[in-house]
C-alpha cells in the first residue's frame, strides 16, 4: 500500500511499510517506525532510522544496522555486521559470525564471541568480555571487571587492571599479570611469568617453571621453587623460603624464619638469622652458621664450617675439622678431626674445653670422673678358660688369673661385680686390629681419599689425604667380635678401692681379712696383715678396702 502523505515505501515483493519516511524494499521485509529501512530478504526494521540489511535480519531502536544474515541490532546505533550477529545496547557491534554485543561501545568481533557492559572487547573465537573496558582478545578468552585484558587462548582474567597473556592463563584481583602458559596471578600486583607458575597476595612474583609465590614481596624464580611469606626469594631449583626475609639460591634448598639463607644444594636454614651454605648443611637456632658440606648447626652462634661437622649449642665452633662434633657453650674444636668436644667457656672471649673423646678414643677431661661403684679394674684372661664369679681374692699365674689360696704369697686382686672403672676390657673392637710399635702405640699412614663425586660427575669433596691407622692384616671384619666382658674366660679383677668379697663369717669390721684356701676371706691372725674390713653385708659376705697389699707379709 502506498501512502503518499507517510511517504512508507514497500517496494518489496510482499513487503510491508508503515510509519514515516520508511522503505520495505526486501522481499517480504517490514519497516515501521521512522525513516527505517528493511532491504534484506524477510528483513525487519523498527524505531528510528534503524536498518536490516541482512536476510532474516532484525533491527530495532535508534540509528541501528543489522547487516549480517539473520543477525539482530537494537538499543541505539548498533550494528551487527555478520551472520546470526546480536548487537545491543550503544555504540555496540558484533562484526563475526554469531557474535552478540550489548552495552556501551562493547564490540563482539570474533565468531560466537560475546562483549558486554562499557568498552569491552572480544576479538577472539568464542570469546567472552564484560565490564569496563575489557578485553578478551584470544580465543575463548574472558575478561571480566575493569580495564582486564586476555590476550591468549583460553585465557582469563578478572578484577581490575589484570592482564592473562598467555595461553591458559588466569589473572584476577588488582593489577595482576599471569604471562607464562597455564599461569595464575591473584591479589594484588602479583605476576606469575613463568609456565604453569601460581603468584598470590600483593607483589609475588612467581617466575620459575611450575613455581608458587605467596604472601607480600615474595619472589619464587626457581622451577618448581615456592616461596611464602614476607620478602622471601626463592632462586634455587625446588627450593623453598617462607617467613620473613628468607633467602635460597641452591638447588632443593629451604629457607624458613627470619633472615635465614641457603647457597648449599639441599641445604636447610631456620630459625632466626642463620645461614646454610654447604651442599646438604643444616642450620637452625639463631645466628648459627653451618659452612661445611653435610654440616649442622644449631642453638645460638655456633658455627660448623668442617666437612660432616656439628656445632650446637652457644658460641660454639667446629674450627673447620672434618666430622667434629662440638657442645656447650664458648668454645671450638681444637686439633682432632672427628672427635668430640664439650664447650665449658664464659664468653666469646674467654674459650673453653671441659672433655674430648678423640677418634683415636683417647679421652680428655678437666674435672673429675664419678661413678656410683667403688673400685678400679683390669681385665684378666683366667688360666683354665673357666668363668669365676665375683668375691674371691685373685692370684695371678703368668699373665693369666686363678682364685688364690692361703699359701699364695700374692693377690692380685678381688672378682669385681661391678667396677667403678675397667681397663683392659676391648669393649669396641679387637685389641689388635691396628698395627703398634713396641711400646703400643698405634702407627699410622697417610692415605689418599678419592673425590666425593654427585651423581652427575661433580665433584663435591675434592681428593685428599687423610692419616689413618694401619690396619692389622690378621684382622678379619667378617668375624663377630664379643668384647672381653662378655666371654666366659674374661674377668674383671678389683685391684684398688671398696670391694665385696666372700668370707666365713670370722672377719670383723676395723680388723683385716686374707683368703683362705677356697679364695674366700677369713680373719687374719697376723695384726696388720692382709685387707682392711669396713663392713660386713651379708652372713657371707664384707666390704674390705684393697690396695697395694701383701699377704702373709713376715
Amino acid at each position: 500500500m502506498y501512502m503518499a502523505d507517510c511517504n512508507a515505501q514497500a517496494t518489496g515483493e510482499c513487503s510491508e511499510a508503515e510509519g514515516k519516511d520508511t522503505t520495505a524494499s526486501g522481499s517480504a521485509s517490514h519497516a515501521e517506525g521512522y525513516q527505517t529501512t528493511g532491504s534484506g530478504f524477510a528483513a525487519h526494521a523498527e524505531g528510528y532510522a534503524t536498518q536490516a540489511l541482512g536476510s532474516a535480519s532484525h533491527a530495532e531502536g535508534g540509528a541501528s544496522a543489522a547487516h549480517g544474515l539473520y543477525s539482530h541490532a537494537e538499543g541505539r546505533n548498533t550494528n551487527s555486521a555478520e551472520e546470526a550477529a546480536h548487537a545491543e545496547g550503544y555504540l555496540s557491534a558484533a562484526s563475526a559470525f554469531a557474535a552478540h554485543a550489548e552495552g556501551y561501545a562493547s564490540q563482539a568481533l570474533g565468531s560466537a564471541a560475546h562483549a558486554e557492559g562499557g568498552a569491552t572487547q572480544a576479538s577472539g573465537l568464542y570469546a567472552h568480555a564484560e565490564g569496563e573496558l575489557t578485553q578478551a582478545l584470544g580465543d575463548r578468552a574472558h575478561a571480566e571487571g575493569q580495564m582486564t585484558s586476555a590476550i591468549a587462548t583460553n585465557a582469563h582474567s578478572e578484577g581490575q587492571q589484570t592482564t592473562a597473556t598467555a595461553t591458559n592463563a588466569h589473572a584476577e584481583g588488582l593489577n595482576t599479570i599471569a604471562s607464562g602458559p597455564n599461569s595464575h596471578a591473584e591479589g594484588q600486583l602479583t605476576s606469575a611469568t613463568a609456565a604453569n607458575a601460581h603468584a598470590e597476595g600483593q607483589h609475588a612474583e612467581s617466575a620459575g617453571l611450575a613455581s608458587h609465590a605467596e604472601g607480600i614481596d615474595t619472589l619464587a624464580s626457581g622451577q618448581a621453587s615456592h616461596a611464602e611469606g614476607s620478602g622471601c626469594y626463592s632462586l634455587g631449583l625446588a627450593s623453598h623460603v617462607e617467613g620473613k626475609l628468607t633467602y635460597s639460591q641452591a638447588e632443593a634448598a629451604h629457607s624458613e624464619g627470619y633472615l635465614s639463607r641457603t647457597y648449599g644444594a639441599y641445604s636447610h636454614a631456620e630459625g632466626n638469622q642463620t645461614i646454610a651454605v654447604g651442599q646438604a648443611s643444616h642450620a637452625e637456632g639463631i645466628d648459627t652458621a653451618a659452612y661445611g658440606l653435610y654440616s649442622h648447626s644449631q642453638g645460638a652462634s655456633t658455627k660448623a664450617d668442617g666437612l660432616a661437622s656439628h656445632a650446637e649449642g652457644v658460641g660454639t665452633s667446629t674450627n673447620m675439622l672434618e666430622g667434629v662434633h662440638i657442645m656447650g657453650r664458648y668454645g671450638k674444636a681444637t686439633t682432632e678431626p672427628y672427635s668430640w668436644y664439650l664447650a665449658n667457656g664464659t664468653s666469646a672471649g674467654s674459650l673453653g674445653l671441659a672433655a674430648i673423646i678423640q677418634n683415636n678414643g683417647d679421652v680428655k677431661i678437666d674435672g673429675a670422673v664419678s661413678s656410683p661403684a667403688a673400685d678400679y679394674a683390669e681385665m684378666f684372661e683366667t688360666f683354665d678358660g673357666n668363668p669365676i664369679e665375683p668375691g674371691y681374692f685373685i692370684t695371678a699365674v703368668g699373665e693369666k688369673v686363678r682364685i688364690a689360696t692361703s699359701s699364695d704369697p700374692f693377690v692380685v686382686g678381688i672378682s669385681s661385680g661391678r667396677p667403678a672403672f675397667l681397663s683392659g676390657n676391648a669393649e669396641l673392637s679387637w685389641p689388635q686390629k691396628y698395627l703398634t710399635d713396641e711400646w703400643g702405640r698405634t702407627l699410622y699412614h697417610d692415605v689418599v681419599v678419592p673425590a666425593h663425586l654427585n651423581p652427575n660427575g661433580q665433584v663435591i669433596v675434592p681428593e685428599r689425604t687423610e692419616r689413618q691407622p694401619q690396619l692389622n692384616p690378621d684382622w678379619d671384619p667378617s668375624r663377630e667380635y664379643i668384647p672381653r666382658i662378655n666371654r666366659p674366660e674374661w674377668l674383671a679383677v678389683g685391684m684398688v678401692g671398696k670391694l665385696l668379697v666372700r668370707d666365713d663369717g670370722t672377719c670383723q669390721p676395723g680388723a683385716f681379712c686374707k683368703p683362705n684356701d677356697n679364695g674366700i676371706a677369713t680373719a687374719s691372725t697376723t695384726p696388720g696383715s692382709g685387707c682392711y674390713v669396713l663392713k660386713r653385708t651379708a652372713p657371707n659376705r664384707v666390704l674390705v678396702l684393697l690396695g697395694a697389699t701383701l699377704i702373709n707379709a713376715t
